[in-house]
């Protein structure tokens, strides 16, 4: 909710200028409290399948902190907002004491807790040397720098991945070896929309584009004084990122971009989230200020997430400062997002601005089909396993949204097809062979596979290979011994789903007699 003079500033600025998970299962959360510390299972965290961020852009680069002249340049910054009437005295003086104080956890640690607390001083710092230190960023910002410095001193070391929450907070920090704790928008978008499912009917329904839908998962209580906090929290930490619209940003280094950088899947979460629990908990406040984060799609990056996409329409980016990166399932679900936002509320904002992307989608989802698999972005590499689910089951979302008989239901179907189907593999000859002279045993398979070929004489083996091989045509070179009737036994198994899914065939090669033999 809107509940600061600062939002309502933010949401007024931004109207003026521009004129459904649920939860499944509960994952782990290191949560602080007091003096304790302690790992508890939560049903609204979602997994990590579901925020991670994917492969980076680029090699990371990581940057050592250093005193330099980031006090200096965080002062003149808290100033500059006095002096504005963007912040109050008091406000202020908070800050300050949480850089000093920060600043001081430091010097007193040692070792990786040093290094991951400096990572986040130093890159408050580098923001406000690059006046990017910004009234609206403040908030985000010292919160996080708050929160990491009650944490490095004395707390359990978190593995990578970990989620952190704290007593009489909803946010969640994720961990990123080397660069401290982190607000993590999507991650905590996700959190609200699985707080929302739950309050919602349970069971995953009939199956649709070839699976079930996700539902919420029976018994799961709802809860909704704890999304009323989340949601306040969040719009609490929403950017003024441009002079049309507000975000919620990364605040650290990743695959190239430097912060503070935003995620379309995150922003499209955030509006989906916020119209929602608007709806849920008769808090139309959410609404104006996820109106405020739609010109996120309007603008172009780095500032925005809109560019041109690979085939020539309008692409929803998964990172701003990565243009020319087109992944597959970031863009798919910014539409969704676009697309619920717009139903909820009516906005014929955003769905237009769904309508401009969708019509690059339904070209681009074929170019996402290698054949046998998912690929994970355009003319990139092929998905992993959990990337793969990932884009069938947004695919799915697609497909139950506009029409079983579409192109994203197709491939929804198809997807999951090639998770669950072994592969085919099939003799192609030769049927007769020549004793001595080289032959070669061609065979096709239908998916990447192992294929293993053995070759009888009788009940005696008489040869055998084994090789990994992409779907299509292969072979695999054999020398025939005597003559007579060779029996062909090819099986395969197949490395992408890590169900060692498995299909075989036969055949038989007749060897004759070379000439004069």
């Amino acid at each position: 909710m809107i509940a600061t003079r600062r939002l309502q500033l933010i949401a007024a600025t931004a109207l003026a200028a521009t004129a459904c998970s649920s939860p499944a299962s509960a994952e782990p959360v290191i949560v602080v409290d007091g003096d304790r510390t302690q790992r508890v299972d939560d049903p609204f965290v979602p997994s990590r399948a579901e925020i991670d961020l994917g492969p980076a852009p680029s090699r990371p680069r990581l940057r050592a902190h250093t005193a330099g002249h980031g006090p200096r340049a965080v002062d003149r910054a808290l100033r500059r907002a006095v002096q504005t009437g963007a912040i109050s005295r008091s406000e202020s003086s908070s800050y300050r004491r949480i850089y000093r104080s920060s600043r001081a956890t430091l010097r007193r640690l040692a070792g990786a807790r040093r290094r991951e607390m400096g990572y986040v001083v130093g890159s408050l710092d580098r923001i406000a040397l690059a006046r990017r230190l910004t009234p609206t960023r403040m908030p985000a910002i010292f919160l996080q720098l708050r929160r990491n410095s009650a944490y490095w001193p004395s707390r359990t070391f978190p593995a990578k991945g970990d989620q952190v929450s704290f007593r009489g907070s909803e946010l969640l920090f994720e961990y990123f070896p080397g660069r401290g704790l982190q607000l993590h928008p999507l991650s905590n978008f996700k959190k609200a929309n699985l707080l929302i499912g739950a309050c919602g009917k349970s069971g995953k329904g009939q199956p649709v584009c070839g699976a079930k839908p996700p539902g919420p998962r029976a018994g799961t209580p709802c809860r909704p004084e704890r999304l009323r906090r989340l949601l306040d929290e969040l719009s609490d930490l929403a950017v003024q990122r441009g002079r049309k619209f507000i975000a919620w940003e990364y605040l650290f280094d990743f695959g190239g971009g430097s912060p503070p950088w935003m995620s379309g899947m995150a922003q499209a979460t955030a509006i989906t989230a916020l119209a929602r629990g608007a709806r849920l908990l008769q808090q139309p406040d959410y609404n104006t200020t996820a109106e405020a984060a739609l010109g996120a799609f309007e603008a172009a990056a780095p500032l925005g997430v809109r560019t041109k996409g690979p085939l020539g329409g309008v692409h929803y980016l998964q990172y701003s400062f990565a243009p020319r990166l087109y992944i597959f399932n970031a863009f798919f679900q910014s539409l969704i997002g676009l697309h619920d936002y717009g139903k909820l509320t009516g906005s014929e904002r955003a769905t237009g601005l769904f309508r401009k992307g969708e019509l690059e989608a339904r070209r681009e989802v074929a170019r996402s089909d290698v054949g046998d698999w998912s690929r994970y972005s355009f003319r990139g590499a092929e998905s992993t396993q959990e990337y793969h689910e990932l884009l069938r089951e947004i695919l799915q979302g697609l497909g139950r949204r506009l029409g079983l008989d579409g192109i994203y239901c197709d491939y929804a179907t198809r997807y999951r097809g090639y998770q669950t189907e072994p592969p085919v593999v099939r003799f192609r000859g030769p049927r007769g062979a020549v004793k001595g002279r080289p032959a070669r045993v061609r065979f096709s398979v239908s998916k990447l596979s192992v294929v293993e070929l053995k070759i009888y004489r009788g009940a005696r083996l008489a040869f055998r290979r084994i090789g990994t091989f992409r779907r299509g045509s292969a072979s695999f070179p054999w020398r025939p011994g005597p003559a007579g009737r060779f029996t062909v036994q090819l099986g395969a198994k197949e490395l992408r789903t890590g169900r060692s899914l498995r299909g075989r065939t036969s055949g038989a090669i007749v060897v004759r007699r070379a000439p004069g033999d």
